[in-house]
């Protein structure tokens, strides 16, 4: 994880360094100092601990799953079904207001959105970060 990480992170950072603190803000030498020191913060991090978060989260998520199995049919569709109805109901108003030039309220946008980032961007992080780190054991 710290060597994808890195890599990602020393490509990237440059340029936001250029944007956020132009030449006449930052002179190079201050944006490598931060460049280092960011590539330092990042391979001294305890990557054990994060990885130990990710099996207490699928820990938690099978304990859930024993819950479930607790309880009768309906808990079990509802327990099922509740997130992703949420996640596709949202995806299905962004899609509604960009085919039909509805505008959406600012407090509904801040609602959509934050449904949309937990269920898509939690879905995506709970599926990659197994792969990820796999690969960095290898």
């Amino acid at each position: 994880m710290p060597t994808l990480l890195i890599g990602l992170l020393q490509n990237i950072l440059p340029g936001v360094i250029n944007r956020v603190l132009p030449p006449e803000k930052m002179s190079e030498e201050d944006a490598a100092k931060l460049q280092n020191e960011l590539t330092k913060t990042l391979i001294e991090q305890n990557w054990n601990e994060i990885e130990a978060e990710y099996k207490d989260r699928d820990s938690a998520r099978n304990l859930a799953a024993q819950d479930i199995a607790k309880g009768n049919a309906f808990t079990g569709i509802l327990s099922a079904t509740v997130r992703p109805a949420w996640g596709y109901g949202a995806l299905a108003l962004v899609v509604y207001s960009v085919l039909y030039t509805v505008p959406i309220s600012a407090q509904l946008n801040d609602i959509i959105q934050t449904v949309l980032f937990f269920f898509f961007g939690g879905r995506t992080i709970e599926k990659v970060i197994p792969h990820i780190t796999e690969a960095i054991k290898r």
